[in-house]
């Protein structure tokens, strides 16, 4: 895996973004006029692991954003943290604290703050957390569905924490 230089990384979600999307999305126009796409969260799901609870923080959704399609949340993997090996149709993962083990298709790219680690179909991906803190990441879906999956997935969803 490529490794991208925190100074491109904005660049590379948006170029990302705007080549991924290739449905025309629904919008709310009023969402706009009112540019209300300010988040500090929607919701939060957190699931069991060995060490403690893992988390996401869903940052954008459509609830928030006016139209269905891109989905962006923060994800907190506890220390010692091993997820299962799952799909996803584009994911794109940045690590703002700790060190990841981005495991996709069975080859490990450690990434560290400012780097960025990107998931497409049919890709594999693992998460592990190689941090005695734990590992602190925001995580963009560009085509979004993935946060109704959340709970089928074994995640409950918790009231916001700030």
């Amino acid at each position: 895996m490529k490794t991208v230089p925190a100074q491109i990384t904005i660049i590379t979600i948006l170029v990302l973004l705007m080549t991924a999307c290739t449905e025309k999305p629904e919008y709310d126009l009023a969402a706009y006029e009112r540019y209300e796409i300010v988040s500090a969260g929607t919701r939060q799901f957190e699931w069991d692991t060995e060490t403690e609870p893992a988390w996401i923080k869903v940052l954008i959704e459509e609830s928030n954003l006016g139209s269905k399609g891109v989905e962006i949340a923060e994800v907190y993997f506890p220390p010692e943290y091993l997820g299962d090996s799952h799909p996803h149709e584009l994911e794109i993962i940045y690590v703002l604290e700790g060190e990841l083990d981005h495991i996709v298709n069975g080859e490990s790219n450690i990434l560290t703050p400012g780097m960025v680690g990107i998931v497409r179909a049919p890709d594999l991906v693992v998460h592990r957390s190689i941090s005695e803190g734990g590992v602190r990441t925001l995580i963009v879906w560009p085509l979004g569905k993935e946060v109704e999956g959340f709970e089928d997935a074994g995640m409950r969803e918790i009231g916001l924490v700030q």
